[in-house]
């Protein structure tokens, strides 16, 4: 019984060492922030506190400007002058092959999105748009936009740009919000060039090690 259950043991945990070195792909998460978000406009992007009358900043991001223009109520607080566009752009590498991605926006007056130089989803129209807080259409600041049906086809492996080009129309706050997911397959490495961790090594030799026992036990024997 115990020879077997040393055979057992190190087969299994050699398994789990073959499977933990397989690749099942790749997950990036994207979020607004200031530290992850650069913009155009000559002024750090900065966290803002939010227009209360704006829906809450998406779970791991914060509503973000180039300046305190968010919250009315907050000392520092700047009202951007009407016509302001200011694009705001995250970067980022996908290692394999995109193959599953979403993204959600809210912004104040409205925004564009763009990836990779390819626009997305153009700025709100402004005919019949009362903007009483933001606008009244795609993308606001009350409710996010879904953006991920046409973002997938326009992402490669490599270097990646989101851009969002905000827009202050009438009055008041400024800021965006975002949220991206991005899944993509794991670039496959030759059986030649592929170096397995140390760790990695010592879990594969487990078996013959309980091989080498057994037999020395027989010898014994």
């Amino acid at each position: 019984m115990k020879t077997k259950t040393i055979i057992s043991k190190a087969l299994i945990l050699g398994g789990l060492s073959v499977l933990a070195s397989a690749s099942y792909g790749s997950t990036l998460y994207l979020a607004s922030s200031a530290s992850e978000t650069a913009n155009n406009s000559g002024s750090a992007t900065v966290n803002i506190s939010p227009n209360p009358q704006w829906s809450p900043a998406f779970s791991g991001t914060s509503w973000v400007s180039y300046t305190q223009s968010g919250n009315p109520n907050q000392p520092g607080y700047v009202v951007p002058a009407n016509g302001t566009e200011v694009t705001f752009t995250d970067s980022f590498n996908i290692q394999g092959t995109p193959t599953l991605a979403s993204l959600i926006v809210m912004a104040d007056d409205t925004t564009s999105v763009s990836v990779n130089g390819v626009m997305v989803v153009p700025m709100a129209p402004t005919t019949g748009n009362t903007y009483t807080t933001c606008s009244d259409f795609t993308i606001g600041c009350s409710a996010a936009t879904a953006a991920g049906l046409n973002i997938l086809s326009d992402l490669h492996t490599g270097a990646n740009t989101l851009s969002f080009t905000v827009e202050q129309i009438a009055g008041w706050s400024f800021g965006l919000d975002y949220s991206a997911t991005i899944v993509s397959t794991t670039p496959a490495v030759s059986a030649s060039s592929a170096t397995p961790e140390p760790g990695t090594l010592a879990l594969l030799s487990l078996p013959l090690i309980a091989l080498s026992l057994i037999r020395r036990k027989k010898i014994q024997a």
